[in-house]
């Protein structure tokens, strides 16, 4: 039990993509004293900070994605610019501009404010701006009661949702209970029980549930502009005299490592004796332990792409040679087995990650074609895949299928399937479990 928060923050880590795993490392930054991150300058970076890296990483790589760079059209305005343009017309004082404008910053790409008031208000010390929490608060109430669209500025997904909510609608505090007491039961279907604790019928609660149905989980989305976020290849593979080279390249990420300053004053903690005392150390050691944590989990989730890169380009070295057709079959499972790892651990390895190839750049989980098998001759995964979605789609919705119910009625189309593959294919098609599709008859 004691190793569990570590190993859950080396689990956080190796999942995470190169593009979210430096907005991560920022935010432990803030939040913990002891860890120290620093953003190096380097030659694949664009001047707005984005990194694109060719193969070799040298000047010539960084002269031709600066090519291609200033050949680029001007990137349309995103959710930001929409609101600045909104804030143009919107009265404010000028005490009251600054801090709306460094909420308005701060917003994460759905529109959520994430990031904690200790943290806004380190954002502010930096910015020199006048005032304190009061005026944070304020701030925040101008973004969410008067920006649009309705949820900007939400905290999290239950705020987002309830500031789309209209305080006036006779409904607004069954609504309001729905997003704060049962999204788990509505996410679990337990439509009965929810009804029963709202003192409602089943017909009365889809009505409810039909109107949250317009909410959006996401502010931002379709506010249009922008540019999607640029692909970070951390495994770059390269001819050799051997044959193929392979490395993980990590350069585009900050540098991170334990603050010194913050290591000697957890070491020495206060002069002064008591319970106080003891408290304080606590608490440092906690914090230096968790930057210390991170640190080894960052190496930790290099070594472990790396091994299942090796591994892994080893079997499709056809595809290095001649290209994506000549990929072979292949699943995680082969590649954990091998590897005497989970296979969890692959799929979290390799979830979001990209591999520079002289193919071209390529996703990491496009190298696993794993054949479906079966009696269809030439049966593939996909094939597989959409053999589930059609039996799902006919089913009586009042009746759903479980998972061994559509392996019976696989194996009819000649397909020769276990149950946890189609377990497996429903979640990579967003199809919830059978007691989750099941329609209730309002009667």
């Amino acid at each position: 039990m004691q190793l569990l928060p570590r190993m859950l923050q080396s689990i956080e880590i190796l999942q995470l993509p190169a593009t979210e795993l430096e907005t991560f490392l920022m935010q432990q930054a803030q939040e913990n004293g002891a860890l120290r991150v620093e953003r190096a300058p380097d030659p694949g970076h664009s001047p707005d900070g984005r990194r694109f890296q060719g193969a070799g990483g040298g000047s010539e790589a960084s002269d031709r994605k600066s090519a291609w760079l200033e050949n680029q059209e001007a990137p349309l305005g995103g959710m930001l610019q929409a609101l600045e343009e909104q804030l143009s017309w919107l009265d404010m004082s000028e005490a009251e501009a600054p801090w709306v404008r460094l909420v308005v910053e701060c917003l994460d790409d759905r529109g959520y404010l994430s990031m904690s008031d200790e943290a806004l208000l380190a954002q502010a010390k930096e910015r020199a701006l006048e005032g304190g929490v009061v005026d944070l608060g304020r701030a925040i109430a101008f973004v969410q009661q008067r920006l649009e669209p309705r949820g900007i500025g939400g905290r999290d997904l239950v705020e987002a949702l309830l500031l789309q909510l209209e305080p006036t609608d006779p409904d607004y505090e069954l609504l309001c209970r729905l997003l704060e007491e049962f999204l788990d039961d509505l996410a679990r279907n337990k439509l009965p029980a929810v009804a029963k604790a709202l003192g409602v019928d089943l017909e009365r609660l889809n009505e409810l549930l039909a109107r949250l149905r317009y909410l959006s989980p996401v502010p931002a989305a379709g506010m249009g502009g922008g540019t999607p976020p640029p692909i970070y290849p951390e495994v770059i593979v390269e001819r050799c005299e051997e044959g193929f080279q392979i490395r993980i390249d990590n350069s585009g990420l900050p540098t991170v490592s334990i603050d010194p300053e913050f290591r000697a004053l957890a070491n020495q903690g206060p002069k002064e004796k008591g319970p106080e005392r003891d408290e304080i150390r606590r608490y440092m050691r906690e914090k230096l332990d968790r930057a210390r944590w991170i640190v080894e989990a960052l190496e930790q989730r290099k070594r472990t792409l790396l091994r299942i890169a090796n591994h892994v380009f080893h079997l499709q070295q056809k595809f290095l040679d001649s290209g994506p057709r000549a990929l072979v079959p292949l699943s995680m499972g082969q590649v954990a087995d091998a590897l005497n790892i989970h296979t969890s651990t692959v799929s979290r390895a390799v979830a979001g990650k990209y591999a520079e190839t002289p193919e071209g750049i390529i996703a990491m989980r496009e190298l696993f074609p794993a054949a479906a098998g079966g009696n269809v001759e030439g049966a593939v995964r996909d094939d597989a895949r959409e053999a589930v979605r059609a039996i799902v789609a006919a089913e009586d919705t009042a009746h759903p299928l479980a998972d061994d119910e559509i392996v019976k009625a696989m194996t009819k189309d000649g397909f020769k399937i276990a149950r946890r593959t189609v377990a497996k294919y429903r979640k990579e098609l967003d199809i919830p479990s059978s007691y989750r599709r099941r329609r209730y008859d309002a009667a």
